[in-house]
C-alpha cells in the first residue's frame, strides 16, 4: 500500500487596505489564522491605524496614493 503525504501548505498573505480603521483592526487582526501574514496597507490614515496594526503584529505598507486599487496594488507588491 502506498503512503500518501499531504503537500506543504503554501504561505498565505492577507492584504488589508486601510484608511482610518483603528477601531476595526484589533477585531480583524485577531481573527487572521495562525501562520498567515496580515499586510495592512495604510492609505493615509490619521487615526494611528498603521502604528496600531504594527503593534498587533501586522506588516504595514504605506501607500500615499489614495484609493482602494492603489492600496491593493501596494499590498501585492
Amino acid at each position: 500500500m502506498r503512503s500518501v503525504t499531504n503537500p506543504p501548505t503554501p504561505p498565505v498573505d492577507v492584504v488589508l487596505p486601510c484608511l482610518d480603521e483603528a477601531g476595526a483592526l484589533p477585531w480583524v487582526l485577531e481573527r487572521i489564522p495562525s501562520g498567515w501574514r496580515a499586510i495592512v496597507v495604510d492609505n493615509g490614515s490619521t487615526d494611528g491605524s498603521a502604528v496600531l496594526a504594527a503593534s498587533l503584529g501586522a506588516t504595514v505598507v504605506r501607500e500615499p496614493v489614495r484609493g482602494f486599487g492603489a492600496a491593493c496594488h501596494a499590498g501585492l507588491l
